[in-house]
This record gives structure tokens, C-alpha cells and sequence, in this order.
């Protein structure tokens, strides 16, 4: 849902925007389509819809060459990640993960750090994903179900002991949660006003996170 509320926020500002999926999920997809509301002509257009970077499926080339082509016409793409950031192949590797995805691609990485009953412990939680970051992908974080009172004292301390930048947080709205079934989310047409929800998570995003300074850090790669 927070990166469906990027999308949003993104396309409200009239930014044309291409969305991708790590990996060869087809549910998370779907509400990427779900909540775009532009119709645009053409091959290749950035509005056909959200695309899939599966290593294991298509290779590494493969993959630069959907992420080229796809991304050519838009202003700005945007990748969500699957499970972990290095959650890969197995527990001593990380190849086929959303890193290794990455660094494929040479494209920066915002962690989404679950903040929800932490302060201190989200420090240490990013600063370990940090460690492991060995070409330097990681740019910035969006603390996810934190207050604004708790950001406003994380954010400080995140940029001053960590080194990167804190765009900001979202706090927790549980009525615009999707729940999940099986090893997946339920289906976009099965959400309710799920175009609604995610208007309201957009407006929200715009309040509470930096996204000129996400534009900027993210700009030129």
C-alpha cells in the first residue's frame, strides 16, 4: 500500500510513472494497476501497467532490458521490492533478491522499516541493513507505521548516527490495511473502495514525507 501511495502521490503531481515488481509476484501488480487512474496511447506506454523484474526468469540482462524499455518514456520508476531486501535464493546468499535486483540495475534502494512498538530498536534494524549494503544502494528511509511525535524524534537520529536520509514516516491507518490470504494479498476487486484508500494514503504521503527530496536523492540514476 505505501508504494501503490507513492505511485499516486507521484502521478498527482503529473508525473508519468512506471511501476515494477520484484520478482514474479502478480498480486502486487494488480493494485499497482488498480490505483492508476490514466489511460495513454501507445506501445511500450508507461500507463500499460506494472511490469516484473524476475531474475531467475528472464536473467540479468533480461531484466536491464525490460527496466530500459519500460522506463524510456516515464518520468520517474518506481520498484517495489519482494519480502527482504536480501532475501534471496537462501540464507547464505542473496542473489535474486530485491538487492540483488538492485545492484543489477544500479538504481538506489529506500528501506521501508517497520517502526510499529520501536524507537531505538529501528536504528539498529536499519543500521544492520546498512552493513550488508556493499554497493552503497541504500539512500534514505520512509518509517513506516510511526507516529509523527515518534519520526520527529527517530528521523534526527537516523540521518546523525546513520549517515543517510530520513524522508519521513507513515503512521499506521488501519482502514486502509489490505488483509492477506495464503501467501498473498486478497485481489484489488475484492478491496473495497481500494482507489479511495489509496487517495488517502497519497494525500497523507504528501503531509508526512519528503517526496521533492526522494525526486532529488533520486534523480540522475
Amino acid at each position: 500500500m505505501l508504494t501503490c501511495g507513492l505511485i499516486k502521490a507521484l502521478r498527482n503531481r503529473g508525473y508519468t510513472v512506471q511501476s515494477f515488481k520484484a520478482g514474479p509476484d502478480y498480486i502486487d501488480p494488480l493494485f499497482h494497476d488498480a490505483v492508476s487512474e490514466e489511460k495513454a496511447e501507445g506501445l511500450h506506454n508507461p500507463n500499460e501497467g506494472c511490469e516484473n523484474l524476475d531474475i531467475y526468469l528472464a536473467g540479468y540482462d533480461g531484466i536491464r532490458e525490460i527496466f530500459e524499455e519500460r522506463s524510456r518514456a516515464a518520468d520517474i520508476s518506481v520498484i517495489e521490492g519482494v519480502m527482504g531486501l536480501y532475501d534471496g535464493i537462501g540464507a547464505d546468499s542473496s542473489k535474486y533478491s530485491t538487492y540483488d535486483t538492485a545492484a543489477a540495475l544500479s538504481v538506489p534502494v529506500i528501506l521501508v522499516p517497520d517502526a510499529k512498538g520501536a524507537m531505538r530498536s529501528v536504528v539498529a534494524m536499519i543500521k544492520g541493513f546498512i552493513d550488508y549494503d556493499a554497493s552503497s544502494l541504500i539512500k534514505g528511509v520512509i518509517i513506516n507505521r510511526c507516529s509523527r511525535s515518534s519520526a520527529g524524534l527517530l528521523s534526527p537520529v537516523i540521518e546523525k548516527e546513520l549517515g543517510i536520509r530520513c524522508f519521513g514516516a507513515v503512521p499506521e491507518i488501519r482502514d486502509i490495511a489490505v488483509e492477506s490470504r495464503y501467501l498473498g494479498l486478497v485481489l484489488p476487486d475484492e478491496v473495497a473502495g481500494i482507489k479511495q484508500k489509496v487517495d488517502r494514503l497519497a494525500s497523507v504521503m504528501e503531509e508526512s514525507v519528503d517526496i521533492d527530496g526522494i525526486i532529488e536523492a533520486c534523480s540522475g540514476i
